[in-house]
């Protein structure tokens, strides 16, 4: 999970949250932003016991988290 991180500066880095409350920063670079949101999901995904009850978590936050860096970025 990648924090938000701002060095010496005023200008917070752009950022989306989960619904659990962590923070993913925005990077123009889709192949890390990718990851870093699957990574974010496989969290989610392994606290439920049930495999479809964690599958259908695991989408939910995918497609949250999604909805959230498209929205941002197309502002």
């Amino acid at each position: 999970m990648v924090k938000e991180t701002c060095f010496n500066s005023k200008k917070k880095l752009p950022t989306i949250r989960c619904e659990c409350g962590a923070e993913i920063l925005l990077t123009d670079q889709v192949e890390v932003l990718g990851r870093t949101i699957d990574l974010h999901v496989e969290e989610h995904r392994a606290k439920v016991s049930d495999p479809v009850e964690a599958d259908a978590e695991a989408k939910h936050i995918e497609d949250y988290l999604v909805k959230q860096a498209l929205n941002k970025v197309s502002k």
